[in-house]
């Protein structure tokens, strides 16, 4: 294991485990720390200087210069390690990145949920079904979906194949962005997007003329990827020092806080109080928004500007309200952070036949309120965040798109939670232009 060094007082590596930690699995204690110890030899997935270059582009957001774009699936999935799944998903990024480009005159900061969402929180860490009761399913890191003791039991191995899987991940990302840019965002077909043809003109203009200034909105292939920081042991296994002495999550260029985690005495706020990258804060109806303002302090103590991301997932029932109380709170503490929209998991429900998903027309009504009150209080919208497919599933109903609770189960293939098909989230994309 690697020498232990303070930092910011008494911050070490591993002081997360004085504290009170929930949403762990309950591992085999033998194997997981030898699965550990080898991860921890184990290259970092992510190099130092990535992270960094996000810090400083998040920094351009936060002087409204640019706008961040987080998208993908709900939780990663061993079986869906697919050459072509993975490059669509980047594909509908890139496209939905584009139309904002196009239409904000200003660059997209493109995160994908990819290369390490192998782990969800849970509202309960065990399932009862026919009277059996078993540990939940809590991503293919942990566990198997199948409902039987040997596939529920948490096994440490999966941890090293979730490694493997996002280190494969992302090496075909990183060659995926070298590609062409009008490759991969040549596939608007089968769409009805607004202005597309308009675009198309705008990218062959830019390619002919060779204006850096104009390429600069369009042509940027940075991609980042970002995840919950929720299995703390795997997460501390892949934190890096640099030469200075800081830390760096080496799992990914950004970390979040989970809706479940966020809480006094929390031992992922532990954590993620010692690293330096940016950091996503998810805040729901539930979240303390008192308790919430030490949090923001813990983790960003210099109040550096582009280190903390609000992450809203309201819902449409309580988005209006909650948000002036934050901003009241956020404005009388003089915090610095970023606004993001997360119009997805507030707005999940079940269907009479017990499966979950979402309202399109609830995820846009929430995006409009967040847009129009962040205007009213003179704030800059930052970003948003959705969970989304590049294929063409049925797991969030709309008239608009003919999926209905009688037709859903066509294409109803997610792990865990609704995602957005591939045409709700270009439209989506064209909508948010017109909000901002």
């Amino acid at each position: 294991m690697k020498k232990l060094l303070k930092l910011n007082h008494s911050w070490m590596i591993d002081s997360w485990k004085k504290y009170h930690i929930s949403q762990c699995p309950n591992w085999p204690v033998d194997k997981l720390k030898n699965v550990i110890e080898l991860i921890n030899s184990f290259p970092p997935l992510v190099p130092i200087h990535e992270i960094i270059s996000l810090k400083k582009q998040l920094k351009n957001v936060a002087s409204k210069k640019a706008f961040i774009l987080l998208g993908g699936d709900c939780a990663e999935t061993f079986a869906d390690f697919k050459h072509e799944l993975i490059e669509n998903k980047l594909k509908i990024i890139f496209q939905m990145s584009l139309i904002l480009s196009y239409n904000l005159q200003k660059p997209i900061i493109k995160i994908g949920r990819m290369a390490g969402q192998f782990a969800k929180p849970r509202s309960s860490m065990s399932e009862i079904k026919n009277k059996v009761i078993l540990p939940c399913y809590m991503g293919d890191a942990v566990n198997s979906k199948e409902f039987d003791n040997k596939a529920r039991t948490p096994n440490p191995d999966r941890l090293i194949k979730a490694y493997n899987q996002s280190a494969a991940t992302l090496n075909l990302l990183r060659s995926l962005t070298e590609k062409d840019i009008y490759d991969i965002v040549s596939d608007f077909n089968s769409t009805k997007i607004t202005k597309i043809e308009r675009i198309k003109s705008s990218l062959s203009f830019v390619k002919s003329i060779h204006n850096r200034e104009m390429y600069k909105y369009f042509f940027s292939k940075d991609f980042f990827t970002a995840h919950e920081s929720l299995l703390l042991d795997y997460e501390a296994s892949l934190t890096r020092q640099d030469n200075k002495g800081l830390w760096y999550s080496s799992s990914s260029h950004m970390v979040w806080l989970g809706y479940r985690t966020n809480y006094p005495d929390s031992a992922h706020i532990e954590f993620l109080s010692g690293v330096e990258n940016p950091i996503g804060i998810k805040v729901g109806p539930e979240t303390d928004l008192k308790a919430l303002i030490y949090s923001i302090q813990k983790l960003n103590p210099k109040n550096e500007i582009g280190k903390i991301i609000l992450i809203l997932r309201f819902g449409i029932g309580t988005v209006e309200n909650s948000i002036f109380e934050l901003i009241h709170l956020i404005k009388n503490n003089s915090l610095n952070v970023l606004w993001m929209c997360d119009p997805m998991h507030g707005n999940t429900f079940k269907t009479k036949k017990g499966i979950k998903t979402r309202e399109f027309d609830d995820i846009v009504n929430e995006l409009k309120c967040f847009f129009k009150i962040l205007k009213l209080n003179d704030i800059y919208s930052s970003g948003v965040h959705f969970e989304l497919t590049s294929e063409d599933v049925t797991e969030c109903v709309s008239e608009s798109y003919n999926i209905r609770q009688s037709n859903m189960h066509e294409r109803y293939e997610t792990a865990c939670d609704p995602r957005l098909n591939k045409k709700q989230s270009l439209d989506i994309a064209t909508l948010i232009t017109q909000l901002i």
